[in-house]
Parts: structure tokens; sequence; C-alpha cells
């Protein structure tokens, strides 16, 4: 009897141990004492309900037996738990490190940049006459590119002239393309300057005045070929080839012009041409 009531004793105490490891696990550290009053509370009501009757006794070892292996159990989980929090802190722990150092390291690139944006602050007033040198060689450049076609317009214009009376349209639209590029690339550098003069303006288009009367011409050329397409295809179908290439040819000028008039605003002369319509 007296070695009984030991082992109950001893069993009602490891069972409340087990039960206040298990409701460790569910509850937060301020209600630790509660929770273990609690514990040893059900584990004795537990008890009393597994020995309830006197030959019951004798089984309080293999009921101690076994809550030792579910508290055994419960604590093996309970670590495996623990360790993996722990091992997700230290991972977290050192992303934050990393994070911190990435952020110190951009907070002092921009304060690099900040110190550089001051002293190129002013800048901008130094490099306004390097600006107009600039400016004005832009504009050599493209007058001495334009050199050759700029002396020779009158002669390039009655020889494109004579070439679209021949029916040379191929050759006669190559020319006409160089004295429209000659034109356009001066009257664009002349829009860039920040006061264009309107009589250097005026004086440049009246010199190129020809050129738009050959592009009439051409248009005019193009379509009579094109309305004698019939007889052409029939008689001298290069012809009507030519013509359409050159159609095509001024169409993608034309989309290439009023694209770079919604970046630039400039458009030249007798823009878009739209001789496909």
């Amino acid at each position: 009897g007296r070695q009984s009531s030991k082992n109950l004793g001893n069993f009602v105490v490891f069972s409340s141990s087990f039960s206040v490891n298990k409701s460790i696990t569910m509850i937060k550290e301020e209600d630790l004492e509660k929770a273990e009053v609690d514990a040893i509370s059900t584990a004795a009501k537990h008890v009393a309900n597994m020995l309830q009757r006197p030959d019951q006794l004798e089984r309080v070892e293999q009921y101690r037996r076994r809550v030792a292996r579910k508290k055994a159990s419960v604590e093996a989980r309970l670590k495996t738990a623990v360790q993996s929090q722990l091992d997700g802190v230290k991972t977290g722990l050192g992303q934050l490190s990393t994070a911190l150092q990435d952020v110190q390291e951009v907070q002092q690139q921009l304060n690099e940049l900040e110190e550089t944006y001051k002293k190129c602050h002013d800048l901008n007033e130094k490099l306004k006459e390097v600006k107009a040198v600039g400016a004005r060689h832009s504009q050599l450049a493209s007058a001495v590119e334009n050199l050759k076609h700029i002396f020779t317009v009158p002669e390039t214009v009655e020889e494109t002239q004579q070439l679209i009376n021949e029916g040379e349209l191929l050759k006669a639209h190559k020319l006409l393309t160089d004295l429209e590029t000659s034109r356009d690339d001066l009257l664009y550098e002349m829009h860039k300057l920040p006061s264009p003069s309107p009589t250097d303006n005026a004086l440049l288009r009246h010199y190129f005045a020809d050129v738009g009367k050959l592009s009439d011409s051409m248009a005019k050329q193009l379509w009579y070929s094109i309305s004698r397409a019939l007889s052409m295809v029939r008689k001298d179908p290069t012809m009507l080839v030519t013509a359409l290439r050159i159609i095509e040819r001024e169409e993608r000028t034309d989309k290439e012009m009023l694209q770079r008039q919604k970046i630039t605003g400039f458009l030249p002369p007798g823009r878009p041409k739209k001789w496909r319509e």
C-alpha cells in the first residue's frame, strides 16, 4: 500500500510536469504561473479518472511510462520548433544586416552625388559660351557638307528638270532628294538657333525656291505616268514601277519628317507631300 501510494504520488507529479510542458508551448510567458497551477489541476483530474478503482494502482508504472514517452515526444517537437525559429531569426538578422549595409552604401553615394551636383550648379553659366561656339560650328559643318549643292543649285535644278522631261524619273528623283536634303539641313540649323534671323531664313528659302517647283513638276509627271497605267503596263511597265517606287520613297520621307517634327518642331517646306493620296 505504501509503495502504491508513493508510485501514485510520483505519477501525479510526473503527469503534472508533462501537462506543464505541454501548456508552455501554447501560452505567453506572463501567464506561466497560472498555467502551471491549471496544469497541475488538470493532471490531478486526469489521474483521478484513470485510477478510480484500487486494482488500477498496479498499472501506475505503465501509465507513468506512457506519459513519459508523450512528454519526451512533446519536448522533442518543442525543441525542433524552437530551433527552427532560432534559425529563421538568425537568417533574418543576417539579411537585415546586409540590407543595412546596402542602405548605408546608397546613402553615401547619394551624399556624394549631392556634393557633385552642388559643384556643377554653376556649370551651365560657364558653358554658355561653349554652347554658342558649338552652335556656330554645327552650322559651319552643315554648310561645308552641303557646299557643293549650294554652289550648284541652279545647274542641278536645270539638270533635274531635263531628266524629268526625258522620263528619267529615278535619276531626277535622286538629284531632287539631294537638293531637298541640303535645303532642309540648312533650314534646320537655322531653326535650332536661339534667335533665328527671319531675313536669313527668307533668303535661304528664296535661294532654294526652284527646288519646290521641281517637286511639283515631278509630281505632275508621276500622275501622268500613273494615269496611263494600263497602256504603260502593256508598252513599258518599267515606267509604272519607277513611279510607284518614287511615291513609296516620298511616303517614307514624309513619315520621317513628321516624326522629327514631334521632337524638334521643325518641318521642311513642302512636307508632307502626300503623293500616295
